[in-house]
């Protein structure tokens, strides 16, 4: 028997459906001296796919075409990258048609400022044409802090730079970088913010020893390079082609095959992992070149793809598509209990709410630590029919054979059931609670526990921390 049919929705909910939602965002816009800030909070209309960071930097670049600054012309966002608490955003090179460093320095720290100031965004990169800028000869690394001014900044960078020039460092040159690592499940490079420092300024064996150290917040990445053994035959060095381009030499020994052999890396995981870590961060730095025993690795496979590097040349772009994010799912154990668990995910996914469902939908068995998805025989993830979100609220539409194949459910695997689904969902920005239907319909219970004709909130005091 199914549900008493009501008249909310009014329409069958199928697929997903994101409503537009207006945020208040502070813009920060260079002053016209070129060295502070003056700011406007606006509320910014962000369109279904669209992250809010993506929309305030088109916002702020657009007002900053109306205030006639010279520093935005007609500088266009070739992309928004926003995964793991990071924002890197690449410009279009017409940035660079700017009068001096100042004024070019003041937009990276508009845009910086601006997102900063977004909730969950701990860390904000510019690049320019998928490269990094130079100002002082020194990377400008990862803007964690609001910039307040321009010049004082600047003047600091500059004073590292004599320093280092006169051999009168004492403390080293310390900058925050996105380091990017494979992830268990072979699909992803996922980002996370690092400090690294430098007492000669040479920030690339810095950054080496941080991707040695592997991922902090663990749960689903992994080193790319192992820890505790030298596998560069020689230092790293930074060449200029004929063409103009600076490339990073990375010539490892052959040693490196056993270890991707051993640690079931691929090439491109590597790959990868050095090259859009290096090109993130290091200034002016258009490729990465990887040798074995100075043999350049030319090719690779990425899934069904052969990737080809003429030359030995492996670019930022080349890359982009397979970094990731991560999401909490929310599994069940033995005991019935909730465990968050870092889920690798596309970016796109991280923030789409039937994505993260179907992904549960995915632990229909248990894993080796016993956590899984305690759905029911016969239920698949076909029976996911659609998510609508508006007002906070996530509607969740599912099947009749979903609805029947749970009436057997015993009270604490439904209570289970129905709340993986509601704390994972409530972990996405703009989402504080859910509501369920059954082919349109509200009904009562699933299995006579749990009331689903309200609006559901997450529940913390079944939610242990487990270890994952």
């Amino acid at each position: 028997q199914l549900p008493e049919p009501t008249s909310e929705p009014e329409n069958m909910i199928l697929g997903e459906t994101l409503s537009n939602s207006i945020s208040d965002v502070t813009l920060y816009f260079p002053a016209q001296d070129g060295a502070s800030f003056s700011t406007v909070t606006r509320g910014l209309l962000t369109e279904a796919g669209q992250s809010l960071p993506e929309a305030a930097v088109l916002a702020l670049l657009s007002s900053n075409v109306q205030r006639g600054i010279r520093a935005v012309g007609d500088t266009q966002v070739l992309s928004c990258e926003y995964a793991c608490s990071t924002a890197t955003i690449n410009l279009s090179i017409d940035a660079r048609n700017v009068q001096n460093a100042q004024e070019l320095y003041a937009l990276e720290a508009s845009i910086g400022n601006t997102l900063l100031g977004i909730k969950g965004i701990r860390g904000v990169n510019v690049l320019i044409g998928s490269i990094s800028e130079s100002f002082c000869a020194l990377p400008t690394g990862v803007q964690t802090e609001p910039i307040t001014s321009v010049t004082a900044s600047l003047a600091q960078f500059q004073t590292e730079q004599d320093r280092l020039a006169q051999d009168q460092v004492t403390e080293p040159v310390r900058r925050w970088a996105t380091l990017y690592f494979p992830t268990n499940s072979g699909k992803w490079l996922i980002p996370e913010l690092r400090e690294v420092s430098s007492l000669s300024g040479n920030f690339v064996t810095a950054l080496i020893e941080a991707l040695k150290e592997g991922p902090r917040q663990g749960g689903c990445a992994a080193p790319s390079i192992p820890e505790g053994v030298d596998l560069l035959q020689e230092d790293p060095s930074i060449q200029t082609l004929a063409s103009g381009e600076r490339m990073l030499d990375l010539n490892f020994t052959s040693a490196l095959a056993n270890y991707l052999a051993f640690s079931g890396l691929e090439v491109w995981e590597l790959s990868g992992s050095l090259v859009l870590t290096m090109c993130s961060f290091l200034p002016e730095l258009d490729a990465v070149r990887i040798m074995v025993n100075g043999d350049p690795i030319t090719m690779c496979t990425l899934g069904e793809d052969i990737l080809s590097f003429p030359g030995g040349l492996m670019r930022r772009s080349d890359f982009t598509r397979r970094i990731g994010s991560t999401a909490t799912l929310y599994l069940v154990n033995r005991e019935g209990a909730l465990e968050p668990v870092r889920q690798a995910v596309s970016m796109r996914r991280a923030f789409s709410p039937r994505s993260l469902l179907a992904e549960l939908f995915e632990y229909n068995t248990p894993r080796d630590d016993g956590l899984q998805f305690p759905l029911p025989e016969e239920v698949y993830p076909e029976d996911l029919l659609g998510v609508q979100v508006s007002g906070g609220i996530a509607r969740v539409n599912l099947s009749a054979n979903f609805y029947r194949s749970c009436q057997s459910l015993d009270p604490r695997f439904e209570r289970s059931l129905v709340y993986a689904m509601v704390n994972t969902l409530c972990q996405l920005e703009g989402v504080r609670g859910v509501r369920f239907y059954v082919e349109g319909c509200a009904a009562d219970t699933l299995a006579g526990g749990i009331y689903l004709k309200s609006i559901l909130l997450p529940n913390p005091g079944i939610v242990t921390s487990g270890t994952s």
